[in-house]
């Protein structure tokens, strides 16, 4: 079996270098936001959300769990400490790096599509776009995140595009006795 890092450079060998140029693009408008580690997480989650329901309705599970696998291999081998909270989130910047990645997501797909790219390497190289940035946190992080998402896609509401805030603060907060079990986020695994 092929490594992740195989994996994705095949994708990416065979998605050409306009789609290699466009993903690297994506990225660094997205990492020149300078934005604060709760405020990039959100604005991931919302791109994740937005492609698990716009390009992935039928399979959103699947493509779900595809993120979480490759986000934690990702995260296995940075071995990234977990976020620091330390300033509050600005929505506006949230909004403004989720719209930059769910666009460049859109026009990357469309560039790989207008290509002919087989749908697999369109699928990995989209994977490796969401799966880079979110590989960028500690495991509890992307399995806070990817809960956020599954609840917000979940919800009877949801549209794509609307903001995926991840809950890192209640996370950083002592539980108490009288806390209720049934109502708690989830802090990571065992």
């Amino acid at each position: 079996m092929n490594s992740l890092a195989e994996t994705i450079d095949s994708a990416l060998q065979a998605a050409g270098t306009l789609a290699e140029n466009r993903l690297r693009d994506v990225i660094t408008d997205f990492d020149g936001l300078n934005l604060i580690a709760e405020e990039r997480l959100a604005a991931v989650a919302t791109a994740i959300a937005a492609a698990a329901c716009e390009r992935h309705a039928r399979h959103k599970a699947i493509y779900l769990d595809a993120v979480r696998s490759w986000s934690l291999e990702i995260a296995a081998a940075l071995k990234p400490a977990p976020p620091r909270i330390r300033f509050a989130m600005e929505l506006e910047r949230v909004a403004e790096a989720a719209e930059i990645l769910v666009l460049g997501s859109e026009s990357l797909v469309a560039l790989m599509m207008a290509q002919e790219i087989r749908t697999q390497d369109r699928l990995v190289t989209e994977l490796a776009l969401v799966s880079r940035l979110l590989g960028r946190n500690d495991a509890n992080t992307i399995h806070l995140a990817l809960s956020a998402v599954d609840r917000a896609i979940k919800g009877p509401g949801f549209r794509a595009g609307a903001l995926v805030l991840v809950p890192l603060r209640d996370a950083a907060l002592p539980v108490d006795r009288a806390a209720d079990l049934a109502v708690l986020e989830p802090r990571g695994r065992a």
